[in-house]
C-alpha cells in the first residue's frame, strides 16, 4: 500500500483535549531509547519506501501475505496494459502500409503498386504517409490526454471504478475503428482508445501500487511492462491470421472491445483501495478490503496506521491543494527526476528498434516482418519475467546506469551493422545489438521509471506525479512517432537517425548519475532526506512496540474520530 492520495474533500481535524494527549503520547514515544530506534529502523528500512509502510509495525507488515483476491486485483487492472499493448502494435504490419524495402518512400499512394498487388495497403487504399502517420500517432495525443486527466476520476470516483470508465471508452474507441469507413474516422477511435491506455495504465498503476505490500512491490509494478508486451506479442500473433479481406482487420481493430467488455465483468470479483476508502471517511469498507486482500493479520494495527497515516498528511499539506504543492520548490527535483525518467523510456528508442526489426532479420534470412516482430516481443516478455527476479535484489541506480549504457553501446552497434551492411558479419551483429537493447531496457529504464516514480514522493502526490510522468511518456512517444520515420529517410540522417536516441541515453546515464538518488533498500524518510527534506520518524520506528496495536493511543486520533461518530 503505497500512494495515499488525498482526495477534495475536506476532513480537517478537530483540535480537542484528546488530540492533544495524543500529540504527547506520541512525542514521549518519539523520545524513546534511540537503540531500539536503530534496531528496528534498520528491520524496515528493507521496504518502508512510504510514510504509510513506514507507520505500519514490521511485525504486521510481515504478515501481509497477499491472498488469491489481490491477485485477481491486479490481473484484472492489467487488462488495460495488455490493451496498451495491443494497441501499440495493432498496425505494424506490412500488408496495412507497404514501404519501398529501398527508398524506404510510401507505396501506398501509388496507383500502379496497388493495382499490381491487391493484397498490400488493406487498409484504407490509397492514402498518404501523412495520413497514415496520423492514423498512428492519434493514438499516442489520446494516451497523453487520457494520461494527465487520470487523476481526477482516479481521486473523485476511485481506482476500481475509474478503471471501469477506462473499459468503456476502450469498447467505444474499439466500436468506432471497427466500423470506420475512412482513414481519418480510424485516427478518430484510435485517439478515443488512447484516451483510455493513458487513463487504465496510470490508475492501474496507483491501485497496485496501493494495495500490493512494499516486500513484493517491485515484482508487481514489473506486471505493467509484462502486461503491455505480452500485449503486443498477442496482437503480432493474430497477425498470421490475416488475408487482405477487410473483415480480418476489422475484427483485429476491434479486439480491444471485447478486453473492455472482460475486465467490466470481473469488476465484481476486484477488491477496491482501502487508501482511497479510509480518504473517503469509509473505515468499515476499507477494514473488509484489507481482510479481502490479505490472508489474516491484525487487521485492526494496520487500519489505525493507515488512518493516522492520512492525518499526517493532512498537516504536510498545510492548505495547499496537491497540484500546488507538486510544482512548488520543495519538490521540484522529485518531479523533474520522475518526468526526465519517464521520457527516457521512449527517447531510449524502444520503438525504433520495431522499425529496424523487419530489415534486420530480414539480412539473416527471416524475410517474414511477423516473424521479426514476434522474436523480439517474445524477447521482451522474456526478458521483463527475468527483471522481475533482479528488481529488488539490486540497487536502482546500478541498474540504470549499467542498463542505459549497455542499450548506448548496443544501440551505435546497431548503426555499425545499418551502415555497413555489406558484410554478412554485421547481420548477424544487428540481431545481437537487438537482443541486447531490449533485454537492458527490461531490467533499466522500462520498469524502473515507474517504480522509482513511485518511491520518490510522498503518499499524498504521487497520483499527481504519476500523472504528470505518464503523460511525459506519452508526449515523448508521440515524437518518436510523428520524426523517427522522416529521420530515418535515406535523405535525412538515414541509417545514423538511431544515434539519436544513443545520444538521449548517454545523457540519461549521465542524469542518473549525478541527480536520481538510491532509493532501493531506502526508508521513506531517508529517501526524502536525500532531497533536503527532514521529517520526523513515526512512533512505529521510534518504538519497539506497535503503538497501533494500543487502542488507547490509536483511538484518539482525531480524524478516527471524525470519521466513526
Amino acid at each position: 500500500m503505497v500512494t495515499l492520495a488525498t482526495p477534495s474533500t475536506d476532513y480537517s481535524p478537530t483540535v480537542d483535549a484528546h488530540t492533544n494527549d495524543t500529540r504527547g503520547l506520541l512525542s514521549r514515544a518519539m523520545s524513546s531509547n534511540k537503540q531500539t530506534c536503530r534496531k528496528h529502523r534498520q528491520a524496515t528500512t528493507e521496504s518502508a519506501t512510504s510514510k504509510l509502510d513506514s507507520m505500519i509495525h514490521e511485525k504486521h507488515s510481515l504478515s501481509l501475505i497477499p491472498s488469491r483476491t489481490l491477485y485477481i486485483t491486479v490481473a484484472i487492472a492489467l487488462l488495460g496494459a495488455f490493451q496498451f499493448g495491443w494497441l501499440m502494435s495493432e498496425l505494424n504490419y506490412k500488408q496495412f502500409h507497404a514501404k519501398d524495402p529501398k527508398t524506404g518512400k510510401n507505396l501506398c499512394d501509388n496507383q500502379a503498386f496497388l493495382k499490381r498487388y491487391t493484397d498490400m495497403c488493406i487498409m484504407f487504399p490509397p492514402h498518404s504517409q501523412k495520413e497514415w502517420t496520423m492514423t498512428t500517432s492519434s493514438w499516442i495525443a489520446g494516451g497523453g490526454i487520457g494520461a494527465i486527466f487520470s487523476g481526477l476520476p482516479a481521486d473523485v470516483i476511485g481506482r476500481k471504478r475509474g478503471l471501469a470508465v477506462t473499459a468503456l471508452i476502450m469498447i467505444a474507441g474499439a466500436a468506432v475503428q471497427a466500423s470506420a469507413g475512412s482513414i481519418y474516422t480510424m485516427a478518430a477511435g484510435r485517439f478515443v482508445s488512447g484516451i483510455a491506455s493513458g487513463a487504465s495504465s496510470n490508475i492501474g498503476n496507483i491501485l497496485i501500487s496501493e494495495i500490493t505490500p512494499s516486500t513484493m512491490r517491485g515484482f508487481f509494478l514489473t506486471g505493467l511492462q509484462f502486461a503491455i508486451s505480452f500485449g503486443s506479442l498477442m496482437v503480432t500473433t493474430v497477425h498470421y491470421a490475416m488475408n487482405s479481406s477487410a473483415y480480418t482487420w476489422r475484427l483485429l481493430v476491434g479486439a480491444p472491445a471485447l478486453i473492455g467488455i472482460l475486465q467490466l465483468a470481473l469488476l465484481p470479483y476486484m477488491a477496491n483501495s482501502p487508501v482511497w476508502l479510509i480518504n473517503k471517511g469509509r473505515i468499515d469498507e476499507a477494514r473488509d478490503e484489507l481482510l479481502r486482500l490479505y490472508r489474516p493479520h491484525n487487521t485492526e494495527a494496520i487500519l489505525r496506521a493507515m488512518i493516522a497515516s492520512h492525518e499526517e498528511e493532512k498537516k504536510d499539506l498545510e492548505g495547499n491543494r496537491e497540484w500546488r504543492l507538486l510544482f512548488s520548490p520543495k519538490y521540484r527535483k522529485q518531479l523533474l527526476i520522475a518526468c526526465v525518467l519517464c521520457a527516457m523510456q521512449q527517447l531510449s528508442g524502444i520503438n525504433a528498434i520495431m522499425y529496424y526489426s523487419n530489415a534486420i532479420f530480414s539480412r539473416v534470412g527471416i524475410h517474414d516482418p511477423r516473424y521479426a516482430n514476434t522474436i523480439v516481443n517474445f524477447a521482451r516478455v522474456h526478458d521483463i519475467i527475468t527483471a522481475s527476479k533482479l528488481l529488488d535484489k539490486y540497487n536502482r541506480r546500478t541498474l540504470l546506469i549499467i542498463g542505459m549504457s549497455v542499450m548506448a553501446l548496443a544501440g551505435g552497434g546497431l548503426v555499425a551493422s545499418l551502415c555497413y551492411s555489406s558484410y554478412e558479419v554485421t547481420h548477424y551483429m544487428a540481431v545481437v545489438s537487438m537482443v541486447f537493447f531490449v533485454g537492458c531496457y527490461c531490467i533499466s529504464i522500462g520498469p524502473m521509471s515507474w517504480i522509482i516514480s513511485n518511491e520518490i514522493f510522498p503518499d499524498f502526490l504521487n497520483a499527481r506525479a504519476g500523472a504528470c510522468g505518464t503523460f511525459f511518456t506519452w508526449v515523448c512517444n508521440f515524437l518518436v512517432g510523428v520524426f523517427f520515420q522522416q529521420m530515418a529517410d535515406p535523405e535525412n540522417m538515414g541509417n545514423y537517425a538511431f544515434l539519436t536516441f544513443t545520444g538521449c541515453l548517454v545523457l540519461g546515464v549521465i542524469f542518473v548519475y549525478f541527480v536520481v538518488p538510491e532509493t532501493n533498500h531506502k526508508s521513506y524518510y531517508e529517501i526524502q532526506k536525500a532531497f533536503g527534506i527532514d521529517e520526523p520518524l513515526p512512533p512505529s520506528i521510534l518504538q519497539d512496540d506497535d503503538i497501533w496495536d494500543d487502542e488507547e493511543i490509536a483511538i484518539r486520533s482525531s480524524y478516527a474520530e471524525s470519521v466513526t461518530k
